[in-house]
């Protein structure tokens, strides 16, 4: 072997050398890195799984799945007083989401005003920022939109037919909001009936 060749040979060898150091370094730095959860976007933190009886514990607040339901599951989501109770469940196929919320953290009129109804939580619902929607977590451009009520409660809904909706109310004695949503097959008789079968109230039958 000539010197020229041992060169190139030295040469090649010290650059293989560089090559297999650096990425040794760079999967020494990917193995020490810690993939984080990502946040369910649109809902704060933490998220707290539960059963349905630690979830009335935790939140002073008792949320059930309506009977036939299935796959219910139940969680607490945020804290102090911005935590939201939730139970998601299945009924005749389709997938319904129940959530509740102290009004004390909700920067609306009709949750401190004893005389509000549901036209307050209609007025914003065009630009979505109704805080029935978002309870609900649902932004859409509805077909649908009407005052009703809910045991004797103040309510609306909004829905596009067929398609995805939300029923909300305001429970003004205990302050609490509620929603009910389903991603499809909404009308108003679904989502009225839902939450007739879903909702009982904490101080008993509006007067």
């Amino acid at each position: 072997m000539n010197k020229k060749t041992e060169k190139r040979f030295s040469r090649m060898n010290s650059f293989l050398i560089v090559f297999a150091v650096t990425m040794l370094m760079l999967l020494l730095c990917s193995c020490g890195k810690k993939q984080e959860p990502e946040a369910p976007v649109g809902m704060p933190n933490p998220i707290h799984e539960c059963t349905e009886e630690e979830l009335g514990k935790a939140t002073g607040i008792s949320l059930a799945a309506p009977a036939g339901a299935s796959d219910a599951k139940y969680c607490y989501i945020g804290s102090d007083n911005t935590v939201i109770s939730q139970v998601t469940f299945t009924l005749d196929g389709k997938k319904y989401c129940y959530r509740a919320q102290p009004t004390s953290c909700l920067s609306i009129e009709a949750s401190v005003d004893e005389n509000a109804s549901a036209k307050d939580l209609a007025s914003a619902l065009s630009d979505c920022t109704n805080v029935g929607a978002a309870l609900a977590g649902m932004y859409y451009k509805w077909e649908c939109i009407s005052l009703i009520d809910i045991a004797e409660r103040d309510a609306v809904v909004a829905f596009n037919e067929g398609k995805e909706g939300f029923v909300s109310w305001l429970d003004v004695a205990p302050g609490i909001l509620y929603s009910l949503s389903v991603e499809k097959g909404a009308s108003q008789t679904l989502l009225t009936d839902s939450a007739e079968a879903c909702f009982v109230p904490l101080q008993g039958e509006a007067g």
